[in-house]
């Protein structure tokens, strides 16, 4: 693992959101939906085997919470944690099923950011857009796939990596009660390139773009 000490950020801006827990603008909630990455290139012909090409991703989910402060009823910043997971249908230029039989991949990724957000409220009608910056965790697992292993070594490979990524963000929400609002929502996460390690086999890619539409419950205190 390669992210340590470098989310420590993340931790002081919970304590400081837990410590002003009883604050009229503090607020909750969870969302979850689809997740469309787009293709990715492979770097420097580090591709398993050295094969270059692209990384292509079926379209997977993804699943998050957020808690946030509203310093007034425009403007509010929130710690976004989620987590995004892609099966893997081609590296290389072939799919997996053609090349390696049995052979399965995903991506599993976990942004962690801090997020503004500005919201129009329009009577019980709230549309919003938001901007974020963190790190994102991201578990690259495969298994029996050409090119990933040595011959006589254990076909899985499995490897974490830190990357720095953004956010925006759009939707609405709509007040179903005084501390209750359900939403659709609108979120693209970007990250820097990655680069995974194991079985002295190095895969580096360009970095991943997802495109995700969520439903959304927010809970205000």
């Amino acid at each position: 693992m390669k992210y340590s000490s470098k989310i420590t950020p993340i931790g002081a801006v919970l304590l400081l959101v837990a410590a002003n827990s009883q604050a009229d603008g503090l607020y909750a909630g969870v969302d979850g939906g689809g997740a469309f990455q787009q293709d990715t290139t492979i770097k420097n012909s580090t591709g398993f085997g050295g094969v270059p090409g692209h990384v292509k991703f079926n379209t997977g989910f993804r699943a998050g919470l957020d808690m946030g402060y509203e310093f007034n009823k425009y403007f509010s910043a929130e710690f976004d944690g989620s987590v995004i997971y892609n099966d893997i249908n081609t590296i290389g230029t072939q799919p997996l099923s053609m090349t390696s039989p049995g052979g399965k991949a995903h991506l599993g990724e976990a942004p962690l950011l801090i997020n503004g957000i500005f919201t129009w409220p329009l009577g019980r009608f709230k549309p919003y857009v938001g901007v974020g910056i963190g790190p994102a965790i991201g578990f690259f697992d495969s298994y029996n796939v050409v090119g990933s292993y040595l011959p006589g070594q254990n076909p899985s490979y499995k490897d974490s990596d830190l990357t720095f990524a953004y956010q925006l963000q759009a939707g609405f929400k709509f007040s179903v009660t005084e501390h209750i609002d359900l939403g659709v929502g609108y979120k693209f996460v970007g990250t820097t390139e990655h680069e995974w390690t194991d079985n002295s086999v190095t895969l580096k890619t360009d970095g991943t773009m997802t495109h995700s539409i969520l439903g959304t419950f927010t809970y205000r205190f």
